[in-house]
């Protein structure tokens, strides 16, 4: 689960032991890697308009995430070649 928060995140000294935020930024919170997996080719799916059956989507949450993202820009460049390559 991915839960978005707006928070603070920026800190600035004060003093030698005080410390207060200086600014708030949107941040996620991210509770297991499964969901950022999930997240990840959602967002590749909306870029790209296509929709991976069930079992690749699977398939591509049991890669680990460095992995994973070299895969899908792999996909991305394929799939730019195409539509270059028909045009």
């Amino acid at each position: 689960m991915i839960e978005h928060y707006q928070g603070y995140t920026a800190i600035k000294r004060y003093g030698r032991n005080s410390f207060r935020p200086i600014g708030k930024h949107p941040f996620k919170l991210i509770h297991n890697a499964r969901a950022v997996k999930h997240d990840l080719i959602q967002q590749f799916e909306d870029s790209t308009g296509i929709i991976f059956p069930v079992g690749v989507r699977n398939n591509l949450c049991t890669q680990v995430i460095p992995v994973l993202g070299k895969e899908l820009a792999a996909i991305k460049l394929q799939i730019k070649d195409n539509k270059n390559e028909n045009n």
